[in-house]
Parts: C-alpha cells; sequence; structure tokens
C-alpha cells in the first residue's frame, strides 16, 4: 500500500472557484491506483479538504491527522505525523500574488515562485515529495 500526502495552501477557495487545484488534485490522483493507495490529509480548510473531497469520488481511502488544538505546536505535530506517514506528499501551493514567497522552500534552495504554505514545511519532512504550484 502506497500513501500519499496532499498538503497546502489553507487559502485556496472551496468549489467551484479553484479550477487550478482541482486539476492539479486530479493530476497527481491519475498518477495513483486507488486499490492500493491512501490519501493522507491534515483535514484542514483549503488544499486539505478539497483533496480528500476529489480523493473520496474517486474511491481513495482517506486518512486525516487533524491537530488535537489550534496553533503552530499542535499544526507541527499534525505535519509530522504526516510526513512519516507517506511515501510521498505533494504540496499544493498558489501563484504568488503580491504575497510572501514561500520562505520554507528557500531555505532548502528551491524556486520560491509560490505563496507561503506550511505544506511545504510538511512536504520538505518527507523522504519523497513535490510541490505544485496551482
Amino acid at each position: 500500500m502506497k500513501y500519499i500526502g496532499i498538503v497546502g495552501s489553507s487559502k485556496a477557495q472551496p468549489l467551484p472557484l479553484s479550477n487550478g487545484v482541482v486539476n492539479a488534485v486530479h493530476d497527481i490522483l491519475n498518477r495513483y491506483d486507488h486499490k492500493n493507495t491512501v490519501i493522507v490529509s491534515g483535514g484542514a480548510k483549503g488544499i486539505d479538504s478539497i483533496a480528500s473531497g476529489i480523493a473520496e469520488q474517486h474511491g481513495y481511502n482517506i486518512i486525516e491527522y487533524k491537530p488535537k488544538g489550534i496553533g503552530w505546536k499542535y499544526y507541527m505535530i499534525r505535519n509530522l505525523l504526516i510526513a512519516k506517514k507517506c511515501d510521498k506528499v505533494y504540496s499544493i501551493a498558489l501563484p504568488l500574488n503580491n504575497g510572501k514567497r514561500c520562505y520554507h522552500c528557500a531555505k532548502v534552495g528551491k524556486d520560491t515562485n509560490h505563496y507561503k504554505t506550511a505544506g511545504c514545511w510538511t512536504a520538505q519532512r518527507c523522504k519523497d515529495y513535490e510541490v505544485v504550484v496551482a
């Protein structure tokens, strides 16, 4: 069984306003067989909930690691659980639009031409990760 994390920006709008995000999720899911892949999420608004909803519609089993409280100390624990569980984590980031560049990616010398998201922090802690700008 493969465990694939799909995390990212909480600023992504609910459907149908996020066509780029929906397309990115479909592109990721098309790489895997729903019979032997579990999608792992943080259960947050934005990318997490959009990706989980789409994956569920396509027959994937879902694991959601929801934080036990509000604030980074809870989010960090949740994010590390996701990174540890997954074979690969995809961080879906929004395009840069007068916001803060992703300092998580900047710290590891990756392209920062997207809006910051803790999804990149989470993805970088997995043995294999990819940042997708939607």
